[in-house]
């Protein structure tokens, strides 16, 4: 059995790629000063409850679970591909990966996350430009022959069956 050919190990794989491209990006970003935030940094002030700068092994945890969320977004994505259609796949990672952005921002804003607002204009920028690179990684890792697979195998798992078998007229009963 090809484990990339499972959905679930597919989608992980794919999300894992996106994240590793995203956070190259975001670590470059951070290095040329043009964000105050880096991914790792968002991941970093959840999981430690305080803000930058963190420790080298801080990071590196950081970074590690950031690329496991990346993750399991590569899951979620994979799972809801048979839920639409399968054309401008492109497209659809970008649209995912920008919504889990907005939705993140949202969070941290209405619960103020100490450290993650307000946010100058090149942060969001920057944060939207890694995101955009992880949903298009996504999409594009994940290929067409899983969303393939994915599409046919939900169709074949909404067959129309009957409820219950059919009741024999069995003679023998009777007597």
């Amino acid at each position: 059995m090809n484990l990339l050919k499972d959905k679930f190990t597919r989608g992980f794989f794919s999300g894992v790629a996106g994240g590793l491209a995203a956070n190259v990006v975001s670590l470059f970003f951070g290095f040329i000063n043009f964000t105050t935030l880096r991914f790792a940094d968002w991941t970093g002030i959840i999981i430690f409850g305080h803000t930058p700068p963190f420790s080298t092994g801080e990071i590196l945890f950081s970074l590690t679970a950031n690329i496991g969320f990346t993750g399991f977004l590569g899951i979620v994505f994979t799972y809801l591909i048979p839920l639409i259609k399968n054309t401008n796949l492109l497209f659809k990672g970008w649209v995912f990966s920008t919504f889990i952005w907005f939705f993140i921002y949202s969070v941290t804003a209405l619960f103020k996350v100490e450290g993650t607002m307000p946010l100058p204009l090149n942060t969001a920028i920057a944060n939207v430009a890694t995101t955009s690179i992880y949903g298009l990684v996504l999409a594009a890792t994940l290929g067409k022959e899983v969303v393939k697979n994915a599409t046919e195998s939900t169709r074949n798992n909404f067959r129309i069956v009957p409820a219950m078998k059919p009741i024999e007229n069995n003679d023998d009963d009777n007597e």
